[in-house]
């Protein structure tokens, strides 16, 4: 596995391009890839995120955005950084992940940061194939209680700040109350509604970034959250959970 940090400029018009639409964002990333080498289906797909660049704010000229992609094979970003970032060094990082995937283990502490499209399934409403229909948790209450039910099977626990010996910044909601009245070390970073064509119909994505702390309890779950990302929408930048020194 591979994990990809691409810095775009968005001054240039291709950066701005790719920032408007997911769909043609997914296409470049995809086209990252020579044909054919994404065809096994055993091996795990492309997943992207769109993330404002932590060291952009108060410094004129830095990185204002970074795309990070995850692929099975290295990628040829050459025509993203030609078009939409900066041709600079730096400007593209590519590292293996294998090595440090093998060297997850239980209690270890990371900085993560997911971006998500938490959704569920009403058993009240069936679409046109007779399924229960799937729709958005739109709430950041409900999409973080969402990641933390999903926590547990995918190989983490989040913190509490007591966990850490100190008091550290936590998720509030609307009314500045904690959530589930516990310290815990997740915070969500960013939140938005999508709405795009596709085909004949229309594609809408509640879509949550979360930053905080987690603890490894299933080393191969993690792995394999890591890989193939979590929950729906990851054609469309969603499902990427990257880890880092908390």
């Amino acid at each position: 596995m591979f994990l990809t940090r691409i810095y775009l400029n968005p001054y240039r018009r291709g950066a701005r391009k790719l920032m408007r639409s997911r769909q043609t964002m997914h296409a470049a990333v995809l086209n990252c890839f020579p044909p054919g080498s994404l065809d096994d289906a055993a091996a795990p797909r492309v997943l992207w995120r769109l993330d404002r660049a932590a060291n952009s704010a108060g410094k004129q000229g830095s990185p204002a955005y970074a795309l990070f992609m995850s692929s099975p094979v290295p990628p040829d970003p050459s025509h993203i950084v030609e078009t939409a970032g900066y041709d600079t060094d730096g400007g593209v990082v590519v590292r293996e992940l294998d090595g440090f995937l093998d060297r997850l283990e239980a209690g270890q502490r990371w900085g993560f940061r997911l971006c998500v499209n938490p959704t569920f399934r009403d058993k009240g409403q069936l679409d046109r194939a007779g399924r229960k229909k799937i729709l958005a948790h739109v709430t950041q209450e409900q999409q973080t209680k969402w990641v933390l039910d999903r926590a547990e099977r995918c190989g983490f626990k989040i913190l509490e700040s007591a966990d850490l010996g100190g008091e550290l910044p936590v998720l509030e909601d609307s009314q500045g109350q904690r959530v589930d009245g516990k310290n815990l070390l997740i915070n969500g970073v960013e939140r938005s509604l999508v709405e795009f064509r596709r085909g004949n119909g229309l594609v809408r994505l509640s879509i949550a970034t979360f930053e905080g702390v987690l603890e490894v309890s299933d080393p191969q779950a993690l792995r394999h959250a890591v890989v193939n990302g979590i929950g729906r929408g990851k054609a469309y930048g969603c499902g990427l959970l990257t880890l880092a020194r908390a």
